[in-house]
Formats: structure tokens, sequence, C-alpha cells
């Protein structure tokens, strides 16, 4: 049979070309491009073949809030008051009613329990006591307050997000938008903020604040907050105890 296969090539060396090129213009079966290569070995070496895309930033959530909001982030302001002489927000959204000051915290897991008076609350995965954060926030709120020049007879709400990775089962009093000092899920945020401007609006009909007023504001609080890297390493600094 091999011999009469080798004779017909010899014979008829037009076919033998052609399959020659057919062969050559099939894709390799035994080659992987190494990428592909790479993109498995680090998969395997993470053990995570289904990852998740990462959650929204809460300042990408907040971009998701109607344009008549005006949003800004990790503010540094004057407060004589504190350690470091400066007060650092996470979060402030000015909106048509209210301005909402917000903090973001990143506990990962546990239970969270307190009332909304009481000065230590517990988490079940820490021995270690959380200080009450609307307690601590009420620092940062007074610092924006002490800011607004003109428009310090504004609403203030003050907002502190938790993960959903872990439970929040504190003083229901601060879990409804008719509270001015909230506890909430991150992803609860935008909603939050919407819900509770349509609170206040049924409250307060008249508009509150106009476009301008809202520009006003916005460039009031840009314009104290500091950039300046040196002051703001010092404060996280002394913020955190080291001097």
């Amino acid at each position: 049979m091999f011999k009469k296969i080798l004779s017909l090539f010899k014979t008829q060396p037009e076919l033998a070309n052609q399959i020659t090129a057919s062969a050559s213009a099939l894709p390799s079966t035994t080659t992987i491009p190494p990428r592909m290569v790479r993109s498995k070995r680090k998969k395997k070496a993470e053990g995570d073949w289904t990852r998740q895309p990462e959650e929204p930033s809460t300042a990408d959530q907040l971009i998701g809030l109607p344009s008549e909001y005006k949003v800004l982030n990790d503010l540094l302001v004057t407060n004589p008051k504190s350690r470091s002489g400066y007060s650092q927000i996470d979060h402030v959204v000015i909106g048509p009613r209210a301005i909402f000051v917000i903090e973001t915290r990143n506990l990962t897991t546990g239970e969270i329990r307190g009332g909304r008076r009481e000065a230590n609350w517990s988490v079940s995965s820490s021995r270690v006591k959380m200080y009450n954060p609307l307690m601590q926030h009420r620092a940062h709120v007074e610092a924006i307050h002490a800011h607004l020049g003109d428009y310090k007879r504004v609403r203030l709400v003050s907002m502190v997000t938790f993960t959903n990775r872990c439970r929040i089962s504190v003083d229901p009093a601060v879990r409804y938008v008719n509270s001015d000092e909230l506890i909430i899920y991150d992803h609860e945020l935008v909603e939050t903020i919407q819900r509770k401007t349509e609170r206040l609006e049924t409250e307060v009909p008249e508009t509150v604040f106009q476009e301008k007023d809202i520009q006003a504001i916005y460039a009031l609080l840009s314009s104290v907050n500091s950039t300046d890297p040196q002051i703001r390493s010092d404060h996280m600094e002394k913020a955190k105890g080291i001097r």
C-alpha cells in the first residue's frame, strides 16, 4: 500500500504539491499563543476561573446622580477643633434641597450593632469596639458647615456607608430617609440621596436652591479644599496618631 502511495507522488508531483500547500495552510493544533498560556497559568495560580468585575467606587456611583447634583470627592478643609487642624471628607453632594456629607467605611465582614446615641458599637468579627461612626462624622459635617459662607442655613445630611459584605444591625432610626443622619450600604447611596431629596421636596415644596446657588456652593467648597501634598501627608500622619 505504501509503495502505491509513494509511486503516486512520484508520478503526479502536482498532486503532491497541492497536498503540501493545503497542509501548511492548516492552523497548528499543538501551538498555543503565549498570551493564552500566561492567562491560563495566572488563573490557575490564583484559583480564580470566574472572576467577577470589580465593584464600582463611591465616586463612580455618584456620577449616576442627575445633572442638578454637584459632587466633590476627597475634600480636605480646615478645622481648628481637629488634631491636625483639618478634616478630610470622603464625598460631598450638593443637591437642590440639601448637602449630603458622606463617609465610606470599608469594613469587609461582620455584623455591626449599635444605637444612635451609643458611643461605641460592636462588630462581630472583632473584639475591638467601633466608635459610633455618626458621632465621629459629625466633626466632618460641622467642618463643611463652617465653610458655607452665606449658605449656612442649608440642610446638611450626614451619611455613613458600609459595604454589603457586612451586616448592618443598628438603630432603625438611622436606616430611614426621614433622618438627617443615615447608616446605609454603599450600593444604596444614590437611591437614598434621591429618596431623601424627594422627601424634602414634600416638606418644603418651593425650590430651595436654584442652579446658580448649587454652583456657588460648589465653587465655595472647591476653593477651601487643600490640594497641597505636604499638608495632606501631615494630616494623614496626625490623624493616625503617628505624631
